[in-house]
């Protein structure tokens, strides 16, 4: 269990908004392939992920589990906001949850998260 939901909840909240507003900048970049926009967004996601969880973690004891956990909590919360707001007003397709990237960002982003969490332990 997490230690602190409502903190949890406005951090994964605000990790969506940041993901949401970074994807639409790229989508809108000229000269952008969609594996190009892919490839960056998978790199930006690391700092934007660490910062959320570094964020949690001033209000909660880390540890790899705790982690692990925000990590799991911040795809849930990220997984309803997309299903209330990405996919009826701007997706409209099923498909979106068919992308390898979206699958590799979720496994990024519960990577970072544990390990935000395993280092902050450590200090």
């Amino acid at each position: 269990m997490l230690q602190n939901y409502k903190s949890a909840t406005l951090y994964g909240i605000l990790l969506w908004i940041l993901i949401f507003v970074e994807v639409t900048l790229l989508m809108f970049t000229p000269g952008l392939s969609q594996i190009v926009q892919k490839l960056i967004h998978l790199v930006i996601l690391i700092p934007l992920v660490w910062l959320c969880a570094k964020l949690y973690f001033n209000k909660a004891k880390a540890s790899l589990k705790e982690g692990f956990l925000l990590g799991i909590y911040f795809l849930l919360i990220g997984t309803i906001l997309d299903l209330l707001i990405t996919l009826p007003l701007f997706v409209k397709s099923w498909s979106f949850y068919a992308q390898w990237s979206l699958w590799l960002g979720f496994l990024e982003g519960i990577i970072v998260c544990s390990l935000v969490g395993n280092w902050l332990k450590k200090k």
